[in-house]
This record gives C-alpha cells, structure tokens and sequence, in this order.
C-alpha cells in the first residue's frame, strides 16, 4: 500500500518498514466482502439467508422478501466487537516474527420499516450500514547492528522508526421498495447511496552510523486522503412456499456522483561519510484533485429448506471483477536537478471471486432460537501495474454461532464469529523492492485471525393488515414466539 513506482538508491529504511507494512495493512479486510455482515440473525446464519431472510435484514439481502414478512420491525445491530491478530513469520527479520493485535467497536446495521396508508401491500423500509470500516495508527522502532546494512558500505548501526495511520469508512444509506406479486413471490429493490472516506499516511526516520564516523539521515513520507460518493442498487425476488424457500438477488455497478482527494510525498537523504548516491530530495503536495472509486456487480441464489422445526440455509454470491482504476488523479512528480520522475498515483482493482454460506437454525422450545454457521471470505486482491491500494491477498474462512431469543413483542442476538486464513506471499518484498530497499526473506507466511462478539436487538410491531399472517413459516412475534 505504501510503495512508490520509483527506484530510491541506496539502502536508508531496515527491515522495520516490512515489519509495518506487512502488520498494518493486513489487518484491513481492504479486499474482501464478506468480513462483517449485515443484521442480527445475519451473523449467526453468514448471510446464508438470501432465500429468505426473514426479518429486516431483508433490505440488504434480498429487498424481494421484505414484501413477504408478516410484520414490520426495527433492527440494531447494538454492538461489535472485533479482535483482531495477525502473526507475519520473520517479519522483522530472520527468526524475529511480527505479532499485532487491534480492537474495535463497530455499528453494523439500522433498519426499520416505513408505514403510510397509500402504500396498500407493497412495504417500505430504510436502512444505514458500515459497509467497511477500520482505523489503525501503528508503529514501530528498531535498531539494528551488523556490516554494510541496507546495502549501504560501512554502516553498521542503523535505528529506525516507522508509522502508519490508516482510515477507511464506508457508509450505505437506503431506502427499499418490496411488493407481493402473489401470496408466495415477492418482489423489491433498494437503492443505496454510498460514501467512502479513505486516509493513508506513513512516516519513516531513519538514522545510521559507520565506524570511522559516518553518519546517515533518511525520511520518506506519503500520504493519500480522498472522499467519494456513489450510488449503486439492490434487486431481489422470493419465493416462499411451506418448507421451502428460494431466493435470487443482483447487485448493480456503481454509479460516480462526487469524489476529491489529496496526495503528499516527501524525501531526503543527508549523509556525511558514505558513498550512498543519495535521490534528490523531493516536497510535493497535490490537493482538490479528482478522485475515483467504483464497486461491480454480484448476483447471488439462496435457498432454505426446513426439516420439522429445523431448517437449513444455503447461499452462493459471485462478485464480478473492478477493472484497475486510479484513486486520486495526481501529476507527475519531477524532483528538482533530477532525472528523476515519480508516479504518485494508486489504483485500485479486485478480480471475481464466488462465496459460499451454510447455516443452520434450531428452535430450543418457544423462546429460543440457536444457530450455527460457516461462510467463505474469498481475497478479491488483483495484480495491478501502478502501486496498488490494496494488500489483503489471504482467503479467509468464517465460523458463527449464538442465540436468538424472545423478551415480550422483542428479539435479542447473542453470538460469535470466528475468521481465520494465512497465505505464503512475496507481495511486501516487492514492496520494499519498488522502495529500492533489500528485504531479509523473500516470501512471508501471513496468518490471520479474528473473533467477533455481537449483541443486537429487532423490535417487530402489529401487523393490522394481516393479523396473524406468517412471513416464510415464522409466526408474526408474540409473547410465546421468537
């Protein structure tokens, strides 16, 4: 994420800026789709639930089935809480590994249904979500001693201090629109707005001496920050019939409809004594320049199917490629007395990938639901030829359980998710090569891990449409049904 398309001469970072690299941008689920998920019982199932959901959750799923609910409702995801770790073999170095861990509190869903008379069947229903979010500030500082570090003849001691401070917030606003086409098949769409914010800054001093004297002095800093609306919409259909229920929904592309950002990079090399044949020194800072950003389109089939009082839920999503695009547009950086010229731009670019989900639901007496699950959280990371944004190559593979559970005319979720994957990758050596520097190994092993609590809570409100209607097999939320 943080590597430039230009070749510095000379060693002047140590292998802490891999150890940074590799810990801070791999915690940032930055190209997958499937990390967190959207509504209470939408956790517990990993969004298996296309078919039918069941619930308000609807609105993301598959808008088609909100027609079919028996009753409108409220839903808060209340809280969740991720722990994240991730472990990087020799990512400070032979024998020396990175371990990092982060803590976050995250909103996930609100979602409610609209009533107004002249509606007659058909049902409204607003909803706001984190799309993504995370922020990290992480550092680390290091010294190390040895012969000719970094590449550099005769500097045998070499401190160094790196940061990065990453942001990264996307926020879904809908409205969604569902009609009964008959009494098992509805119909229904959601459009969403979305607005993503995305900072990046890294910072690394390094300092370095020789025996006879020498001293070295490196910075290089870089930093990225852009804003950027779209608009993009949700389509969906369901099908609801005694035991079974199948359901299809598709995603369209993304349309533009604002985005700026601003792009900085600095550089300096001081030495006193060595032959470093040190790159001009370069301050450049580009602001209110046009920024880009764009999602695809995905199609996704559920089905569910209950067996007696137990029903399972299966689910396929396939998400199509973004083809590479520039974030921000930047001009050319030409340091001055210099040959010299550096691409300041980022793309951005993800390849298909197809996930899969499998739940099971199984009511323990009238008041209780519990569920158990797993979902695939395939990487989207393509191959770009500009420096690429994005770093999480790794597949990652959920497991979910918890309760559902009925207090008055409202439900309650108590559960947990546990992700985990690992990859064997060069990408952060290339990285340290784009930045001229030498990394101790040339692939790392990258393992990953993360455990989520979630506590949330849907409120459902008479129907006086329908009293006592059903909504795929559940009964309309009474004191004695969850």
């Amino acid at each position: 994420m943080t590597s430039i398309h230009c070749r510095a001469r000379g060693g002047t970072v140590t292998g802490a800026v891999l150890g940074l690299l590799l810990s801070a941008t791999a915690l940032a689920q930055d190209a997958h789709y499937n990390t967190r998920q959207f509504g209470n019982r939408a956790w517990l199932l990993g969004g298996a639930f296309v078919g039918n959901p069941n619930d308000i959750s609807a609105v993301y799923y598959n808008p088609g089935a909100l027609a079919l609910l028996a009753a409108p409702e409220l839903e808060l995801t209340g809280s969740v809480y991720e722990y994240s770790r991730l472990n990087v073999k020799d990512g400070q170095g032979q024998g020396r590994s990175l371990a990092d861990s982060n803590v976050d509190v995250l909103p996930s869903l609100l979602a409610g249904s609209l009533r107004f008379g002249f509606l007659g069947k058909s049902r409204l229903a607003y909803s706001v979500l984190t799309r993504q979010g995370f922020a990290y500030s992480l550092q680390t500082r290091g010294t190390r001693t040895g012969t000719d570090l970094g590449g550099v003849q005769g500097l045998d001691s070499l401190s160094s201090d790196v940061r990065l401070d990453q942001n990264v917030s996307e926020y879904w606003t809908g409205l969604s629109w569902a009609t009964p086409v008959t009494k098992h098949l509805g119909l229904g769409l959601t459009p969403f707005v979305a607005t993503r914010h995305h900072e990046l800054r890294f910072q690394t001093l390094a300092q370095g001496s020789g025996a006879a004297g020498q001293q070295l002095l490196a910075t290089l800093g870089r930093d990225l920050e852009f804003d950027h609306v779209r608009v993009l919409l949700k389509l969906g259909a369901s099908y609801q019939h005694g035991p079974w229920a199948v359901g299809l929904s598709l995603t369209t592309p993304s349309l533009a409809l604002w985005g700026r950002g601003s792009v900085g990079f600095e550089r300096a090399v001081q030495s006193q004594g060595f032959n470093t044949n040190a790159p001009a020194p370069v301050f450049n800072y580009q602001d209110d320049l046009p920024a880009h950003f764009r999602s695809s389109w995905s199609a996704a089939l559920g089905v569910s199917r209950s067996f007696g009082s137990t029903t399972l839920y299966a689910s396929l999503e396939g998400f199509a490629r973004v083809s590479s695009l520039t974030l921000v547009d930047t001009e050319p950086i030409a340091p001055r007395d210099s040959e010299e010229v550096i691409d300041g731009d980022y793309a951005f670019a993800l390849k298909g990938v197809l996930n899969g989900a499998l739940g099971v639901e199984q009511p323990l007496g009238k008041r209780i639901r519990v569920y158990l699950s797993g979902h695939t959280d395939f990487s989207a990371l393509d191959a770009t030829a500009r420096t690429n944004a994005l770093l999480g190559g790794w597949d990652l593979y959920h497991v979910a359980s918890g309760v559902h559970f009925l207090l008055g005319r409202s439900r309650f979720t108590l559960g947990a998710n546990l992700a985990w994957g690992s990859k064997e990758t060069d990408r952060f050596s290339d990285t340290l090569q784009q930045l001229g520097l030498s990394a101790s190994t040339r692939t790392q092993d990258v393992r990953f891990f993360q455990a989520t609590l979630l506590v949330g809570a849907s409120f459902s409100f008479k129907d006086t449409r329908s009293p006592g209607a059903k909504a795929g097999g559940e009964e309309v939320p009474v004191a004695d049904s969850p």
